[in-house]
């Protein structure tokens, strides 16, 4: 039951190990705290205990705090951004997506490009910790030459070249076939070094 709670939490910047001990921890006091003559099952009692200790331990774990007034301005920007994304076939401009969330286009730009750095920093702890050091600023750039190209380039080229993930993988997460990923890895490879805008 810890491992499988824990295991919700992956990805937030927590090492799984922590998590883990975390959901094992949470476990043994939901155990000495349960009273089986309520008549619940031990897992609907425990589940949500451990479930609220790993959000508590990713929350103390996050690079920084994040104002909830701009946690909902992210997730209906998200919400607003998916929308546009089905309606009109293609990303909205910052503006767009300002004006669709009722705020000030700098103020999003610069609340969407914080969160950014913060997930970054949570994805990958070795960049977090790089800072001002030799190759961060090139990933930097790399990152941001890669989200200025149109879809699939974007999406391939992020996978393989950030993520490392295999031509074969990908392939399979898009529901297309392998020659296909190695093509838009090769087209977007050149848009990159034609310096695409």
């Amino acid at each position: 039951m810890a491992v499988y709670c824990a295991r919700r939490f992956q990805g937030r910047g927590v090492p799984m190990e922590e998590l883990i001990g975390e959901a094992e921890a949470a476990l043994l006091w939901a155990a000495s705290r349960f009273d089986e003559s309520r008549g619940v099952r031990f897992s609907t009692y425990a589940v949500p205990v451990v479930l609220g200790a790993l959000r508590e331990l990713c929350r103390r774990a996050q690079p920084m705090h994040v104002p909830r007034s701009e946690l909902r301005i992210l997730g209906a920007a998200q919400r607003w951004r998916e929308a546009f994304c089905r309606s009109n076939g293609r990303e909205p401009t910052i503006a767009e997506l300002a004006q669709g969330v009722g705020v000030d286009a700098q103020r999003l730009g610069e609340m969407l490009a914080a969160r950014e750095r913060m997930l970054c920093a949570q994805s990958n702890p070795d960049w977090a910790d790089a800072g001002a050091e030799d190759g961060f600023e090139d990933w930097v750039l790399l990152r941001d030459a890669i989200r200025s190209l149109p879809r699939p380039y974007t999406q391939v080229l992020w996978l393989r070249c950030v993520l490392g993930v295999p031509q074969a993988e990908i392939a399979r997460r898009l529901g297309v076939g392998q020659p296909q990923v190695s093509r838009w890895e090769k087209r977007g490879k050149e848009l990159l070094r034609a310096g695409w805008e």
